[in-house]
């Protein structure tokens, strides 16, 4: 395969100067007979690529609206979770609020309760309210 240009080129030149043997005519009309069916091989090949790549097309593009479709719910999920991140920590207060309430019953409840004891506990005798400095009304 390698001789072949060489050959045409060699044949071509011949043939240009009008000093080509039948031979070599001969052997130059096979050599473009193979170079045509080669690039009728390549056109084939090319064409059936081309409309490889078209039927691929619609389902590049629905990719890429399922990715943005995507990218959209993430955006939305970031939000949600960022509220509900807040609404955690407004139970939480809650839950620490209404957990000091309770240690109006008795102090083992606010023991029980808040270990250490939390700040704003209305029961006098909670450490929490000792060292507040609301212990004294006890």
């Amino acid at each position: 395969m390698t001789a072949q240009p060489e050959r045409l080129h060699h044949l071509l030149d011949r043939a240009r100067r009008g000093v080509i043997l039948p031979a070599e005519g001969e052997a130059l009309a096979q050599l473009v007979s193979e170079l045509e069916r080669r690039a009728d091989t390549s056109d084939a090949v090319a064409k059936g690529n081309l409309q490889h790549v078209k039927q691929l097309i619609p389902a590049v593009q629905q990719a890429e609206a399922r990715a943005r479709e995507l990218e959209a719910d993430n955006a939305r999920y970031e939000e949600v979770v960022g509220e509900l991140n807040e609404a955690n920590t407004s139970l939480q207060r809650d839950v620490a609020r209404l957990t000091a309430g309770q240690c109006t019953d008795s102090r083992a409840m606010c023991e029980k309760h808040h270990q250490p004891p939390v700040d704003g506990c209305p029961y006098p005798r909670c450490r929490a309210a000792q060292a507040s400095g609301r212990a004294a009304t006890a």
